[in-house]
């Protein structure tokens, strides 16, 4: 089962978009766009490299990532029964299954024992 459920997307959740970008782009070579898709004003997909994971800059400003910043974003075909697993082994859930946009599919959020945030991606 675990080979099913590969990282798909990351997020990392920062407090000064241009000093981010300046960091990962100097360190990393990373790319950055700003997003257009996904209805959040303050979002940057960041471009990793060719057949690597891509993922994303979002304002630190939720309460569940207050002490958490980075949420990785786990591929299912299943986001509610993936949830619904998470719950019965002792999860919680933060955020329901929700549409990013008809092309990008959809997330949601769970907390781990350990109370950290875990997204979940889907393309349908």
């Amino acid at each position: 089962m675990a080979a099913e459920h590969h990282i798909g997307w990351f997020e990392i959740f920062v407090t000064d978009f241009d000093k981010a970008k300046d960091f990962y782009s100097e360190l990393l070579g990373w790319q950055f766009n700003k997003s257009t898709t996904l209805g959040n004003p303050y979002y940057w997909i960041i471009y990793t490299g060719e057949g690597s994971v891509s993922g994303g800059l979002m304002k630190k400003t939720e309460p569940h990532h207050s002490g958490q910043a980075v949420v990785l974003y786990v591929e299912t075909e299943d986001i509610e029964g993936t949830l619904k697993k998470a719950e019965e082994l002792g999860g919680k859930i933060v955020k329901q299954k929700t549409i990013i946009s008809e092309k990008a599919g959809y997330f949601a959020l769970f907390t781990d024992l350990d109370g950290n945030t875990m997204g979940l991606w889907s393309k349908s």
